[in-house]
């Protein structure tokens, strides 16, 4: 899904003169402050650039087309200098006193746009100097910034820093679970599932990744315990393919790591690969910890994996049941801690995409 970044120009790009409000020469084109080191921070990180303008009366004697068409492309030479392309240009003619369909806030300029490319609304936004900019975003489904509140080095940082966030839930005749996840979090839990050990279990990938985690779930605990169980894997593992999202500067890998508990110890390695795949070593003896099947421990991280398009490599060795379940958990908490990292900008892959 493409991020986009749609921005007016005029007040947004560059400084508007206050007395004509337009742009009429070359001599009168200047930036607004860290506009260009924004827009390439932001494509940078994977943001492409579409402008969206309302020019009254455009190709009048008012407003001569020469005069935008030439600021325009002294506009395109720089920023093309800065190796900031824009996809798409979308400009209105029409006046305030007789708006047209096209005149923001309407969205008939980029209604088309919008139909044949598959834009990720939760990572797109609008940059714009008026109220009609930020109307303009609600009606698209994206966020806006007006600036004057913002400032364009606030706005890249808002959005390449934003927190990882998701917030799902999942309906079927067996289970209702919601779910809150932040990457970005700080290890706050609050777990409910009906099944105590499982709840403990799911406080340590919290509590040791680093993110806050909310899951409450009601399940048919009354047939039995899977159901819970494998439900609450597989919108976790959603969840976390969906904070992701083109995991552009992620760490991608965590390489092996042991994690030890008493006499249990958890060799542990996973990769963010985009393809699941799962192999689990344990020998758990008793069929039961607390409320928790034993014979569910696989079951959890395969279903989480095959979600969440995880590569993932687990073997446990220890006596204690107990611990040998709870340093599985923790040792995989630890392990996606360091992959989510942020480490860079990158797409980590030679393919460019994961």
């Amino acid at each position: 899904m493409k991020k986009i970044a749609f921005v007016d120009r005029d007040g947004t790009l560059l400084v508007e003169p206050p007395e004509t409000q337009q742009i009429n020469s070359l001599e009168e084109m200047m930036f607004l402050p860290d506009t260009i080191s924004s827009l390439r921070q932001l494509g940078e990180n994977g943001w492409e650039f579409v402008m969206v303008t309302n020019q009254d009366g455009l190709g009048t004697s008012d407003n001569p087309r020469e005069n935008y068409d030439r600021v325009n492309a002294k506009l395109f030479d720089i920023l093309l200098s800065e190796e900031i392309e824009f996809l798409s240009v979308f400009e209105d003619d029409s006046l305030a006193a007789n708006p047209s369909n096209n005149r923001k806030p309407n969205t008939g300029l980029v209604d088309r746009f919008l139909r044949e490319n598959n834009i990720d609304a939760s990572k797109s936004f609008m940059v714009g100097d008026r109220k009609s900019d930020i109307e303009f975003a609600e009606n698209i489904g994206v966020r806006g910034f007006l600036l004057g509140e913002w400032a364009w080095k606030d706005i890249a940082d808002e959005m390449i820093n934003a927190p990882r966030r998701v917030s799902l839930s999942r309906s079927t005749k067996e289970t209702e679970i919601q779910l809150e996840l932040n990457l970005d979090g700080s290890g706050k839990t609050k777990i409910k599932t009906g099944l105590r050990f499982f709840d403990h279990m799911l406080d340590q990938i919290g509590k040791h990744a680093g993110f806050d985690l909310s899951i409450q779930c009601k399940g048919d605990l009354y047939v039995d315990e899977h159901h819970t169980i494998e439900d609450t894997a597989l919108l976790l593992g959603e969840a976390l393919e969906k904070a992701l999202g083109d995991k552009r500067g992620v760490e991608r890998y965590a390489s092996e790591r042991i994690i030890v508990m008493d006499e249990s110890k958890c060799d542990i390695a996973l990769d963010l690969s985009g393809r699941p795949y799962l192999v689990f070593e344990a020998n758990l003896v008793r069929e039961y910890v607390g409320d928790f099947p034993t014979e569910l421990l696989e079951h959890f991280f395969y279903s989480l994996a095959q979600k969440s398009g995880m590569t993932l490599n687990i073997k446990l060795s220890g006596d204690n049941n107990h611990h040998l379940i709870e340093v599985a958990f923790k040792g995989f908490a630890r392990a996606l801690r360091e992959a989510v990292r942020r480490t860079s900008n990158a797409i980590p892959s030679t393919k460019g995409i994961l």
